[in-house]
């Protein structure tokens, strides 16, 4: 009896961590777009919830260890889902540029490495910056990064998610999908 209770209380904190995770993912998927895939996400994480959580509540009574497996589970799905998600680093961040003095040659290193580039005139407290707009993949933040780093070591940048992105003329991948068109991105 006891070796059930073992089995039943790991396959419970397992499907737990699954279901959390899947739900970060199919969360991140949702937010991009992605409504193919984030039915199907959904579709798999509420059957493995079904089937965890009907599985906890007919047991628990006789079994409390299994609602602490269950919510040991549930808080380690939260944290792998976590994780998951900057593995993959889903979707897309504008990240925005701001240099006195490199905006041009800034502009132009990351144009020549395929990151599209919008160039805007502005005015900082100590005179006239230029201010670059990059959208980029998430998973090339850090290397869009790099690049205005070797160019300007001192440039300031913030960056944001930047939601569904589509673009007219995609340069190595930078597109969600090549295929999508305006409507589908609206």
């Amino acid at each position: 009896m006891m070796e059930n209770t073992i089995i039943l209380g790991v396959l419970i904190f397992l499907s737990e961590v699954v279901a959390l995770t899947l739900g970060t993912v199919r969360t991140m998927m949702t937010v991009q777009g992605e409504t193919k895939m984030a039915f199907l996400l959904g579709a798999l994480e509420m059957t493995i919830w079904v089937l965890g959580t009907s599985a906890v509540i007919s047991k628990v009574g006789q079994e409390p260890a299994l609602g602490i497996c269950y919510a040991l589970g549930f808080a380690c799905g939260n944290v792998t889902g976590i994780w998951a998600e900057r593995k993959m680093a889903l979707g897309h961040v504008v990240v925005r540029f701001i240099s006195p003095a490199s905006g041009a040659e800034l502009a132009q290193a990351m144009r020549s490495e395929g990151f599209g580039t919008t160039v805007v005139a502005g005015e900082g407290s100590e005179g006239p910056v230029t201010v670059q707009f990059v959208v980029c993949r998430r998973r090339d933040f850090k290397q869009v990064i790099g690049i205005a780093r070797s160019i300007d070591p001192n440039v300031f940048y913030t960056y944001e998610s930047a939601g569904v992105a589509w673009c007219h003329s995609p340069a190595q991948g930078q597109c969600p999908s090549e295929s999508r068109t305006v409507a589908e991105a609206n």
